[in-house]
């Protein structure tokens, strides 16, 4: 059977983006500077070549930027997504100004084999010398004959301290693949991006470290957890008040999530954690592969990399081989779990909102669990998986204390297109359950169990 995850995202991850719509165009080596309609270039875009329905008005496509706040002079990746019904080739062009004065450039782009960085008056591409740049794509990446969709990823270089809010201007052309300029789509767009000024003042202090499952069977404030596992920090003076900041895709270089994050790093036995989520209170992190054995230290670090940084005081945490939890849909004991459609599994006199529905013997879900060790091959800490793999060593699900069995357990690994930490589990539902009640399900592997009085799966 296919190896996917049908949940996009776990509700606490903090995972989030800003999707906003945009603009391509058609020359086959990236358009002429100054085509993504910035007023202060005359408002310019596609359209002064390519010929079609007027610019952004063909509800069949949208253009689509993902920036998010930026930390001066750290390089991130602005991502670029076309879309169209009908289109079969694609084309755009990115710039980026200071919301002070649109006129001046902000930051810089890397010119590379699939991204042409323009510049203008006589200047060779990707050597503008402070003057406003151009990204766009080059020949290779039109995508010819692709259908649907085009997306781009520009690694952009940001401006300095102190330069305030900046304006991506994009520009799009989802084009017929005619090779003239007629019948093509034209989009525009623009978003804006904070600096992100890390001036926090507060020493962060942690009260506790759990599994972020919360289901993992060590109650303790500062539970045994394995490498790679996916935990919550609990505690104060994390962020500034009212700051709840989640990994967005700009913030993932390389397929790799970041370890700094919202003016933050967590240090676990001195290697730096791969962050998901922080506010406050709450940090949610993974544990490095290599954090060493036995007990480790773990500290915040508040304004990392700068001259008022702040090293909070180190806490002790115990590390294992292997520390399995169930994610739950919180605040109830149920368990996420998904049919094969996508749809949640659950007991709906526990929800009001949330459309679930009891699951049945013979039915095939997917669970979703942390702290199961390593798999085969290993992704290290914070990478994004790229494919199905499995764990390396034996995991058995157990029902109302039974082990169900191997064969009705198709799948135990890593959750394809998820961090490193997340792990899913593709099981058919036995016949040996209790019908019309909350069956007891949790995790054995190695020497280690997960919760089971409050890990429930409802079976009608």
């Amino acid at each position: 059977m296919q190896i996917r995850s049908n949940l996009v995202r776990l509700s606490g991850l903090g995972i989030a983006a800003v999707l906003l719509p945009v603009t391509m165009l058609g020359f086959s080596d990236g358009p002429l500077p100054m085509r993504t309609g910035v007023p202060a270039d005359g408002g310019i875009t596609c359209n002064a070549c390519h010929r079609g329905a007027d610019v952004n008005s063909d509800t069949r496509g949208k253009l689509t930027v993902i920036a998010g706040n930026y930390k001066p002079g750290v390089k991130q990746k602005i991502q670029v997504i076309l879309e169209h019904t009908e289109a079969s080739r694609w084309g755009f062009q990115l710039t980026a100004r200071l919301a002070s004065d649109e006129t001046k450039q902000a930051g810089t782009f890397t010119q590379t084999d699939v991204i042409r960085v323009r510049c203008v008056g006589a200047l060779p591409d990707g050597e503008c010398a402070g003057g406003l740049e151009f990204a766009s794509h080059r020949a290779v990446s039109t995508f010819r004959d692709q259908r649907n969709r085009a997306v781009w990823e520009v690694e952009w270089t940001p401006p300095a301290a102190g330069s305030g809010q900046v304006v991506f201007y994009a520009a799009g052309n989802a084009a017929n693949a005619s090779n003239n300029n007629q019948g093509d789509f034209i989009y525009n767009v623009n978003v804006r991006a904070a600096e992100e000024s890390c001036n926090l003042t507060t020493t962060p202090v942690i009260t506790s470290i759990k599994n972020a499952s919360f289901s993992a069977a060590d109650t303790s404030p500062f539970q045994a957890s394995a490498p790679n596992t996916l935990i919550t920090l609990g505690g104060r003076g994390f962020n500034a008040p009212g700051v709840n900041r989640g990994v967005t895709g700009s913030d993932i270089t390389a397929g790799q999530f970041p370890t700094e994050l919202g003016c933050a790093a967590v240090e676990i036995g001195g290697k730096r954690a791969p962050m998901i989520f922080t506010n406050p209170t709450q940090i949610n992190a993974q544990v490095p592969f290599d954090a060493g054995e036995g007990t480790v230290p773990v500290r915040v670090i508040l304004n990392p990399g700068t001259p008022n940084e702040i090293r909070g005081e180190a806490v002790n945490l115990p590390l294992t081989d292997y520390s399995p939890g169930f994610f739950k849909l919180l605040p109830t004991p149920c368990i996420v779990a998904t049919f094969q459609d996508g749809s949640l599994s659950g007991d709906p006199s526990l929800f009001t909102s949330l459309p679930v529905r009891g699951a049945k013997t013979g039915d095939i879900l997917t669970l979703y669990a942390t702290g199961l060790g390593f798999t085969e091959p290993v992704y290290k800490s914070g990478e994004i998986v790229g494919a199905a793999a499995k764990a390396r060593d034996a995991v058995s699900i157990e029902w109302n204390g039974v082990a169900m069995a191997a064969a009705d357990i198709l799948y135990v690994g890593s959750s394809p297109g998820s961090i490193s930490g997340l792990f899913q589990i593709n099981l058919r539902v036995p016949g040996a359950v209790r019908p019309n009640a909350h069956n007891q399900i949790r995790i054995r592997v190695g020497d280690k169990v997960s919760q089971g009085d409050s890990t429930l799966l409802v079976v009608q």
